[in-house]
């Protein structure tokens, strides 16, 4: 992982090639196109995924072994997926800086201070002069990255918004998600720079805790410039935005690694026939819970 070429690391041409870039010198000097560029193929081909926490095998978070997941055709969440592109936009010569970040279901489980902000690793890239929100980690949110500015910054059908957080300090922001989305409500992050170091504690919690959400339920999603399409537990959805939503049962552990390795691009080949099995029968009961559940808040 060390060797280089052109000087960058040896591993820096084929993660490129997992975002279609074949020539890494074609890309030239960092430019916000560029980095549009790869921020857009990033989200569209490398899924967010829990696959190895559900199969009870979770994965580091460090940068070396993130890239090495990419690198086998796998992804990983936010702590994988952010870790690794900073790395690469570093390589590249981006401005890149680290953030912790919290993940809210709603307004009211907002943390009070900044310092509670452990459980989602934000980045922002400083280009030509303006800071912008960078996030390939966040599920079925940015298909492109998003100036740190206030106000609602549209993509395709989805509608986001930046809202400073001065109550929390002068450094926090508030990204909401589109508000058709159902997944999460909102995320906040402060600007102070973090380590990925800072994260390996609610790591370990998030990748073994019994009622970690990512032990709990099964997720995996990808955005393109149309739509994002995700699958929680058993049901595979697809949301264009603006109300324009299907969603599907999937009706077998081959049609769920299917769809994962057709819509998703993942490469799951180290995964034997006993632990699909075991998955899907993990997947479908806590899909039918969640369903039933539903049902009995709706009487």
């Amino acid at each position: 992982m060390t060797s280089k070429a052109n000087d960058h690391p040896a591993w820096a041409a084929p993660y490129l090639a997992r975002l279609g870039v074949d020539d890494p010198e074609s890309l030239g000097a960092p430019s916000l196109d560029t980095l549009r560029r790869l921020h857009r193929a990033h989200v569209e081909l490398i899924a967010f995924e829990n696959f190895d926490i559900q199969l009870g095998r979770p994965q580091g978070i460090d940068p070396a072994e993130s890239i090495a997941r990419i690198l086998a055709g796998r992804g990983g969440y936010c702590f994988n997926l952010n870790n690794a592109f900073a790395e690469l936009l570093t390589v590249l010569g981006y401005d890149v800086t680290m953030h912790r970040g919290q993940i809210n279901g709603s307004v009211a489980t907002a943390k009070a201070t900044a310092d509670e902000y452990t459980t989602h690793m934000a980045l922002t890239v400083l280009i030509d002069g303006e800071r912008w929100s960078v996030d390939v980690g966040l599920a079925n949110s940015h298909h492109e990255p998003i100036p740190l500015r206030e106000g609602v910054h549209v993509q395709g059908s989805f509608r986001f918004e930046l809202r400073p957080l001065p109550e929390i300090g002068p450094d926090a922001w508030r990204f909401f998600t589109d508000p058709a989305q159902t997944t999460f409500h909102s995320m906040d992050f402060t600007l102070a720079p973090a380590t990925w170091e800072d994260f390996e504690s609610r790591h370990v919690e998030f990748s073994t805790s019994p009622q970690s959400p990512y032990v709990m339920w099964f997720e995996l999603f990808r955005r393109d410039a149309g739509c994002a399409e995700f699958v929680l537990d058993d049901e595979f959805t697809r949301d264009e935005g603006a109300g324009r939503r299907t969603t599907r049962l999937l009706q077998s552990a081959e049609e769920l690694f299917e769809v994962a390795t057709d819509v998703f691009h993942l490469d799951l080949s180290d995964i034997d026939d006993a632990d699909r099995a075991a998955l899907w029968d993990r997947v479908q009961r806590a899909g039918a819970e969640w369903r039933a559940k539903q049902e009995s808040a709706e009487k």
